[in-house]
């Protein structure tokens, strides 16, 4: 894992306090790098999320569609963003108290992913 990767999150994770975790991985689940607020399985999270990913384009292939670029999921007390990159996965997590923030967090996420996609 490259200094600057870990940089650029740290950076990031900093400066979105409604992020309660934040997750870089491969396709495959394996872990780059985690920040989260709780004492999470990061590798747990990751490898859910690449099945996840993979399902999905089951689905986009079956009704005809392009690629997979991000998943959105609404649970139980918050949300998860997966975007999907090249060689991996960029995961973020948030509490319901940042639903008014959602559409500013998942920009912010996205051009965060394209930076972490330039170093993976």
């Amino acid at each position: 894992m490259s200094e600057k990767l870990v940089n650029t999150a740290t950076e990031f994770r900093d400066e979105i306090p409604e992020l309660e975790g934040l997750l870089i991985g491969k396709l495959d689940g394996t872990k780059l790098w985690g920040d989260t607020l709780k004492d999470l399985n990061h590798e747990f999270i990751l490898s859910s999320a690449s099945v996840a990913v993979r399902a999905t384009m089951k689905i986009s292939e079956a009704i005809d569609k392009k690629s997979i670029n991000q998943l959105d999921v609404e649970i139980s007390g918050g949300y998860v963003t997966i975007i999907v990159l090249k060689k991996g996965l960029v995961l973020g997590f948030y509490g319901e108290d940042a639903r008014a923030q959602l559409g500013i967090i998942k920009k912010n996420l996205g051009t965060f992913a394209q930076k972490i996609e330039k170093l993976i």
